[in-house]
């Protein structure tokens, strides 16, 4: 006898593809996924929120998966993030998506998410870019085909079947049959990045009322799966030190957590009863990289809820500062006065370096390393009217004259792959682990990170167990020269990149999917054909 919960799921699955536009090539997909779901006896049910006995009885903290923290060893997996700017695919920059190797990175932060302080919600930063410009054109260009499990499906009403916008392809290449850069370049993850130094002003609003937090942990919730992201990137810069907003921040952390545990127990009630694995959102923290910043926030006890600290480990120079300097540098050695590098504006003696960071995170603050990402830039900070040293040439510590920069609304920023600039030869320092150019006409220094520092980087990743690496921000890769691509110089040496496939490619999830979403969902036509594939393997 058929299980009459199949029925009840098919008939949503049913009445969803109906509605866009081309009924009788759905209902062929219909009756696929009907006749599998019988054959399999699959269960989906009349999924309710509430939790059954034992998932109330479920401690959401205890996972069933590894529960021990990885110390790191030889075969550790390393993460290889890249953060995705919504702003990417516009002039002059024309970075896609598609264009980030994707078989080479595990995780992808897409930014950015806002804030609302007046609502407590998230809202869109650009509602084109995120959900409406069509991405499949320049990707067709490329490949010269997209992948579509709807041969018969007229060109016009394709967009009915494929998620639009940067956040709809990155569901795409998540889950089409063409591997885009080759074996696992659909196994990654992506997160949605919340916050941003823009929005810095958004959070202290929404802390100080409790109704607004409400709508924010609810919000974050329900955005993060109506649009496909396997976790949560937060970036607050910063919580003041008032007493009040480290522990909201804490607070939200925790909720989010929780949260997320709940929507878990709601996928995956049988693998809980079963006490079997099974794939976990991710929560992560865009975190300040000095311990000026980090002192003042509860870390030890947000760790027991973050899944990785991304460190901010670069603008550690620019416009704000006094003299000159390396804005990524992972080790600061003395510079030409015999002093070290400080952060301006601030009252903290502490010298700036990634490593000073990492070692305040694990020495003072007992995080473990495994949780630590190493952050690296994708573009330089430069400075204008600098005089090089006549008696070592030393051009950090000098005083300057502005700030010179190509990148568009960013004064001083110039992307790795307008590096070096013209007029320029590029250098490196060793001792600091960092590449600088600078151009004795103009008198402009830039200091960046480069192949040369992303191999050294990769290894300090490995020689001191930390969790992995990523980058700020993608589309300042270069994609016509892979020798000089940041991406391949932090990977050459890495055969254990941590690949895993996304949250959405299990088959609970996108049922679950389409039971709480049925036609209304951002994904629901591309999850109906990503199903019905399933049920023909």
């Amino acid at each position: 006898m058929v299980n009459p919960n199949i029925y009840i799921f098919s008939s949503c699955i049913f009445i969803a593809a109906v509605t866009f536009g081309f009924e009788m090539v759905l209902y062929n997909i219909y009756k696929k996924y009907t006749d599998q779901l019988q054959r399999f006896d699959a269960k989906p049910g009349n999924i309710s929120s509430e939790l059954n006995q034992h998932d109330r009885e479920y401690d959401p903290i205890m996972k069933p998966e590894n529960s021990e923290q990885n110390n790191g060893t030889e075969n550790s997996l390393y993460s290889m993030g890249v953060y995705y700017s919504n702003w990417s695919p516009y002039s002059p920059r024309l970075f896609f998506p598609h264009d980030i190797d994707t078989s080479r990175v595990s995780h992808v932060y897409y930014s950015f998410l806002l804030v609302d302080g007046d609502e407590g919600t998230i809202k869109s930063s650009d509602t084109w870019s995120d959900f409406q410009i069509d991405m499949y054109k320049p990707l067709y260009l490329s490949l010269g085909q997209v992948d579509n499990d709807f041969d018969s499906v007229p060109i016009s009403m394709k967009k009915e079947l494929l998620p639009m916008g940067c956040i709809g392809e990155f569901f795409y290449l998540r889950n089409t049959r063409i591997p885009i850069h080759g074996p696992k370049s659909t196994d990654f993850k992506v997160f949605m990045s919340v916050g941003g130094w823009s929005n810095r002003e958004a959070f202290p609003k929404m802390v100080r009322d409790p109704q607004k937090v409400d709508k924010f942990i609810n919000s974050c919730i329900d955005t993060m799966f109506m649009y496909g992201f396997d976790g949560i990137d937060l970036d607050w810069e910063f919580p003041e030190d008032d007493g009040f907003e480290p522990m909201m921040y804490l607070d939200i952390i925790k909720r989010l957590k929780m949260k997320m545990l709940e929507l878990e127990a709601t996928i995956y009630k049988d693998a809980i009863s079963h006490n079997t694995s099974y794939p976990h959102f991710e929560l992560s923290i865009a975190a300040p990289a000095f311990d000026e910043k980090l002192r003042i926030l509860p870390v030890q006890q947000m760790d027991k809820f973050v899944d990785k600290w991304n460190m901010m480990t670069y603008d550690y120079s620019g416009e704000w500062s006094d003299v000159t300097g390396y804005h990524s540098n992972l080790f600061s050695p003395p510079d030409v006065s015999g002093s070290v590098m400080k952060r301006s504006q601030s009252n903290s003696n502490e010298t700036l370096c990634g490593d000073n960071a990492v070692k305040y995170m694990k020495d003072n603050l007992k995080i473990s390393s495994r949780k630590i990402i190493l952050g690296m830039a994708a573009y330089g900070r430069g400075f204008s009217g600098v005089s090089k040293s006549k008696t070592n040439g030393k051009l950090t510590g000098k005083k300057f004259n502005g700030v010179s920069g190509s990148s568009p609304d960013e004064p001083g920023v110039w992307l790795y792959n307008k590096l070096p600039i013209k007029g320029s030869k590029e250098e490196f320092d060793k001792e600091s682990v960092s590449a600088y150019c600078y151009d004795p006409k103009s008198k402009i220094f830039v200091a960046y990170d480069n192949s040369q520092s992303m191999v050294i980087k990769s290894k300090y990743v490995r020689d001191n167990n930390l969790g992995g690496g990523f980058l700020w921000e993608a589309c300042g890769e270069k994609l016509n020269n892979p020798k000089l691509s940041l991406i391949n110089s932090f990977t050459f040496d890495m055969n254990n990149i941590d690949k895993q496939k996304s949250m959405f490619s299990n088959r609970k999830v996108l049922e679950y999917y389409l039971m709480k979403y049925g036609k209304q969902g951002f994904l629901s036509g591309y999850i109906l054909s990503v199903l019905n594939r399933m049920n023909e393997t």
